[in-house]
């Protein structure tokens, strides 16, 4: 099957195991094995193929802090990178994101939009917080994966497996007792987090409560070498991460009513923010015209928060009746918002909408406004004769002389003084150039500043002093404020795009046991409804930022048109040079609200004929329907131009002149965004049978094999159904025709234990069918007279693909086999896969290069890598827990191979290697040069640009119990400072769009997705 050979180590395990077993005089028929370093057992028999359960125990043991952790000494399975936006979901068996199932307590969590199409457009870009909400660690009773096919437990989604997570319950602590309360502190180097938890939980006669609080403040994770590179290189080039400061704070309470011991009502509230501030230092976008040459930094500001809250009522009844064992009725609903805002603008003293070289200050120490320069001293005027007239002059306390770019004069009639933020009381030092007799003066001047109120809001003003001139008008003194010459204000183009996801859900679960004959048999079975609304929300515009005191206390006194002599009326709205304050378009969208609804049946029998035959049948059966509900004139707009000729042409009567100009405001224009709206929002319902079929065989005492065949499905999202976009260079068409995707998985394991120790090995094949991406369609015309054509993309179903591989998974608890070494335990883990994408024919993407490129036929005809497979990995474990689990130390030594070059894949291959295109200027075919990355190398065919080097990481960690109820943990990671890169970061890295990016052409910025270098976790916890 594949070049894999097994582990020196794993070779020990099994043979430790069955020796023993063959060689014990007395070897009891065992069903429970001792998890190190966790109170509880795990039962053999009742463990599933393809299924690993995690519990809090081990989870604080080892320090985990968030969903990275949790698979940190886990192989098969990884958390999708994202960026700054941090992790977005898991990847297993070849797929990742919404094709692997997350659930937090029965609930599904929120989607990405996973449209190609969206993440090309918008991703990429850094305006959209697409990623998957994670979950407080804290709050975790257990966690159990399943990689394979998992539609029976996550419905929809669970292609490449499922990620389950049950939180901690009031119950879970009050064994034997009627309260507990811990408080745990806990930090770690790699991103300066510290962590503060507190746990309480109580019983009084029939209630019981819990409440779990969580705070964890944090900055950016630090790459190997972060102190060494230089903080002021910013854009792709920059090589230590981006600076950002990242809090949590959860709050899990859980409230419990047991009338009786047969009934229990019981409300929960989960709610928890994720925050994080900083700056895109590498976004490669650098709006370099707002800056001189010497600003550093600060032009980009992020504000992502992801926040989640789940409310849920549950009834348990525990009456045994003839239909169940245990009955539970739950409602919950669940709200997630995903916010994405960026900032752009200049933000430091260096911007040259902000530039005051001269230092000016504003200074009322003695009692008059008055101007200093950057030594502390006054700066003072004159006139000087230029020609035919006087000009101003101004040199600084030094006597140097202020140049004519370094300030500027403002009329006092067009400035207000904000009586808000100086004191009107005082005197204002002003320049008068000439007084009301015309007479020359050019110098300051101290003058009283009366006040006015006008909308309840206090305006200063240096009143002018003037006389009637001999024409029946009057003649004015010429007084100026002196300013910096700078507008004292920057411009923030903002982005505020929100994703939101509510979902209400009602469960109804049964299990009920019993014998029938010889067979016995665990029933389990139920049903749910639930309803998902999925919408987008955006705003964006355009605000003041980084604004300095001459912006800050003046006012516009804009002249009122058509008033005679000139009248000025305050605007507050408006900067002092009287541009708007700000500017914001109403909500918009790039998303059709949709509504998922989702009914589902499901029925499970897990029953053995004899005391070593068992049987594992479970069906389940969903339907799903999406129901596109957009009003136009009533949801956030979704921008006319995205909508108009899409599926059907704009007519011709809504072209204003040339081609490609319309009315937008035509009736005939409004009717065809209408009409195509009618055409996209088509309800569509997916139908789906799952099933999990198990065989379970215990021929001894000490081997037990387990085949299992599962499926499982994904219903298109709405966003890959019904998203469009139109612009002359990238256009999307919605397909409401897109078909589930599938996936089939066949797996046998063979399992020998002997008391607290296993070995586990397992071989899997997992069939995908109708994968969903975005395939070019070629230019579409777009109205009526086709007299514009667009280039047309849209989202189609691809043909198949494959994953098989074997898997390994050992515990060998040494005191089973010599006493004197009771304590002492080893633990192995491995995962081999491989898979490619299969399709009957090249993709439409690829239609214009073999045009002109037909040798490439080949190149496009292979089987494509599947970059959600990780590298071959490996874990071993070795660790020590002295009696009654005082102390105890663990090494992990995680081992993964290189990603190699075939099995990886680079989606932009066709547009980076050496071919014939044509001129899109001239029409004439020309040949296009390869792109050259990393330095010196040529793109010549489909490998990814940047793959992890093998690489070995080890870790330490210890615990001590000096009493009873307190833990000391603590850990030293990548013990032997290795620097490394993982797959999943480097696939992270993108070749268009803004963020994620480095110089492709050099490889400069790529340090910045290392992992970080030796660093540090400790914890303390205290119980009672």
């Amino acid at each position: 099957m594949t070049n894999f050979r097994l582990n020196l180590l794993a070779y020990s395990v099994m043979l430790g195991l069955t020796t023993g077993a063959v060689y014990a005089n007395e070897l009891e028929q065992l069903q429970e094995i001792n998890v190190s370093g966790n109170t509880e057992t795990v039962n053999v028999k009742e463990k599933k193929v393809g299924e690993t359960q995690i519990t809090a125990k081990k989870l604080s043991k080892q320090q985990a802090s968030d969903s990275r952790d949790l698979v940190r000494y886990e192989t098969g399975i990884t958390v999708v990178e994202t960026g700054r936006t941090g992790a977005s979901g898991y990847a297993v068996r070849g797929v990742d994101e919404n094709r692997v199932g997350i659930m937090v307590d029965g609930l599904r969590q929120a989607e990405t939009l996973s449209s190609q199409a969206f993440k090309e457009l918008f991703e990429g870009y850094g305006n959209f917080n697409n990623t998957r909400n994670d979950v407080e660690i804290e709050n975790v009773k257990t966690a159990t994966i399943t990689k394979g096919a998992d539609s029976l437990k996550s419905g929809s989604g669970a292609l490449g497996g499922s990620v389950i997570f049950d939180t901690k319950d009031a119950r879970d602590y009050l064994i034997g007792k009627d309260h507990y309360f811990s408080v745990k502190r806990a930090t770690q180097s790699m991103n300066s987090q510290d962590t503060m938890s507190l746990t309480a939980a109580g019983r009084y006669k029939g209630f019981d409560a819990l409440i779990v609080h969580t705070e964890r403040n944090s900055n950016e994770m630090k790459n190997y070498g972060y102190e060494s590179y230089d903080d002021k290189v910013v854009g792709i080039k920059r090589e230590k991460t981006d600076p950002y400061s990242i809090s949590r704070n959860s709050t899990l309470v859980k409230l419990g009513f047991e009338p009786t011991e047969n009934h229990r009502f019981s409300v929960a509230v989960d709610k928890s923010t994720l925050k994080t501030d900083g700056q895109d230092l590498s976004y490669s976008l650098r709006p370099s015209s707002y800056v001189n040459t010497e600003t550093s930094q600060g032009e980009r500001l992020i504000h992502d928060k992801s926040k989640r809250e789940n409310i849920q009522f549950s009834y348990e009844n525990f009456t045994q009746t003839p239909f169940w064992d245990h009955f539970k009725l739950t409602y919950s609903s669940q709200k997630i918002k995903n916010k994405a805002r960026s900032d752009e603008y200049c933000n430091n003293t260096n911007c040259i909408d902000v530039d005051n070289k001269q230092g000016l200050k504003l200074d009322s120490s003695d009692g008059t406004y008055k101007i200093k320069d950057k030594w502390g001293g006054y700066i003072t005027g004159k006139g000087v004769e230029a020609g035919w007239s006087t000009e101003s002059a101004y040199t600084d306390s030094h006597g140097n002389k202020i140049s004519g770019f370094d300030y500027r004069e403002v009329s006092t009639e067009h400035l207000l003084l904000d009586c808000s933020k100086l004191d009107c009381s005082k005197k204002y030092q002003v320049f008068i150039k000439n007084d009301e007799n015309y007479t020359e003066k050019y110098l300051f001047e101290p003058r009283d500043i009366q006040t006015k109120s006008i909308n309840g809001k206090t305006y200063g003003y240096i009143p002018t002093k003037s006389i009637p001139n001999s024409w029946g008008g009057v003649q004015s003194e010429e007084a100026f404020y002196v300013l910096p010459h700078s507008r004292g204000y920057s411009n923030n183009y903002y982005n505020d795009r929100d994703l939101n996801t509510n979902t209400k859900q009602l469960n109804f679960d049964f299990d009920k046991s019993f014998s029938l004959g010889k067979t016995n048999h665990s029933v389990q079975y139920g049903g749910l409804y639930s309803e998902t609304e999925k919408n987008m929300v955006n705003k964006e515009g355009y605000k003041g930022a980084n604004v300095q005191w001459w912006a800050d206390n003046f006012i516009c006194n804009e002249p009122i048109s058509g008033t005679f002599p000139v009248q000025y009326t305050p605007y507050p709205n408006k900067w002092p040079g009287c541009q708007p304050k700000e500017s914001a378009a109403g909500s918009s969208s790039y998303l059709i609200p949709v509504k998922t609804k989702n009914h589902a049946f499901y029925l499970g029998d897990n029953f053995t004929v004899t005391n070593w035959l068992g049987f594992d049948l479970n069906y389940r059966y969903d339907n799903v329907r999406h129901l596109p509900h957009y009003r136009l004139g009533q949801d956030p707009e979704i921008p006319r131009g995205l909508l108009a000729g899409t599926m059907i042409p704009i007519p011709d009567s809504a072209l204003t002149g040339g081609n490609g100009w319309y009315n937008y405001n035509h009736a005939d224009y409004i009717k065809n965004v209408q009409d195509n709206l009618n055409a996209i929002q088509k309800s569509t319902a997916f139908k789906h049978h799952s099933y999990n079929l198990g065989l379970n065989l215990d021929p001894t005492d000490w081997l037990r094999i387990q085949f299992k065949y599962s499926n499982g499905f994904r219903a298109p999202t709405p966003d890959e159904m019904y998203i469009t976009f139109k612009h002359p260079q990238f256009s999307l068409l919605p397909n409401t025709n897109l078909k589930e995707e599938k996936a089939k998985t066949k797996e046998i394991a063979f399992t020998f234990y002997r008391e607290r120790s296993y070995f586990t090995t397992n071989l899997f094949q997992t069939d995908y069918k109708n994968f969903i991406d975005l395939a070019y369609l070629g230019e579409r015309p777009i109205d009526q007279s086709k007299s514009s054509y667009y280039p047309f993309y849209q989202s189609l179903n691809r043909d198949k693909a494959k994953v098989n591989g074997i898997e390994i998974s050992t515990h060998l608890e040494i005191g089973d086999l010599i006493e004197k070494l009771e304590g002492f335990h080893l633990g192995y883990k491995l995962t081999y896969q491989k898979g490619r994408i299969k399709d009957s024919k090249p993709l439409e993407g690829y239609k214009k290069l073999l045009e002109h490129n037909p040798k490439y036929m080949n190149m496009a005809l292979q089987d494509q890598p599947m970059n959600a497979l990780q590298p071959t990995t490996s874990v071993y474990n070795l660790g020590y827990d002295s009696p009654n689990k005082i102390w105890g130390l663990d090494f992990y030594i995680t081992d993964v191979s290189a990603k190699k070059a075939k099995d990886s894949f680079n989606p932009q291959w066709h547009s980076m290697i050496e071919r014939q295109a044509e001129n899109i200027n001239t029409g004439a075919i020309e040949t296009v040069p390869a792109k050259t990355v990393n330095g010196n190398e040529k793109v010549i065919d489909r490998r990814a640009l940047w793959r992890n080097k093998h690489y070995t990481v080890i870790d330490a960690i210890a615990y001590w119990k000096p009493i009873k109820n307190l833990t000391f943990t603590a850990g030293v990671y990548n013990l032997t400072n290795q620097k490394y890169l993982t797959w999943e970061s480097a696939r992270s890295i993108r070749t268009i769009g803004t963020i994620n990016r480095i110089d492709t052409e050099t490889g400069i910025g790529l340090n910045r997705f290392y992992a970080p270098g030796r660093n540090y976790r400790a914890s303390i916890q205290l119980e009672f």
